[in-house]
């Protein structure tokens, strides 16, 4: 389990800590997959993957025109369902993760 501080990831046994503010975070096969909160007009692609030792293995890779169309929108929150990583993002649409490169393989509707 881990908690959100702000810029900080809490662990049992580590803290992380980041220069941007988190939205949301999860743990999963041994990884950190970050949503950091963005106010930038270009940052839909705000999802990135850590090691516990903060290196970045990987920043989420646009959505495939064939999957989500050409609309971007950035990403709200992350989630570990049924032992996959999916994202959510702002338009209420959740793309599952593959967990080793940060590619969208699928989608559905949530809101």
């Amino acid at each position: 389990m881990i908690t959100i501080d702000d810029n900080k990831i809490i662990m049992s046994d580590r803290t992380v800590e980041f220069d941007e503010k988190i939205m949301e975070a999860v743990d999963i096969d041994n990884k950190l997959v970050v949503v950091f909160e963005t106010n930038r007009d270009d940052g839909f692609d705000n999802v990135y993957c850590y090691g516990y030792d903060k290196t970045e293995l990987w920043r989420i890779q646009p959505v495939p025109k064939e999957i989500g169309g050409t609309a971007r929108t950035p990403y709200v929150g992350v989630d570990k369902i049924n032992g996959s990583c999916q994202v959510i993002d702002f338009f209420g649409r959740r793309f599952k993760l593959d967990i080793l490169s940060g590619n969208i393989l699928s989608k559905d509707i949530v809101k």
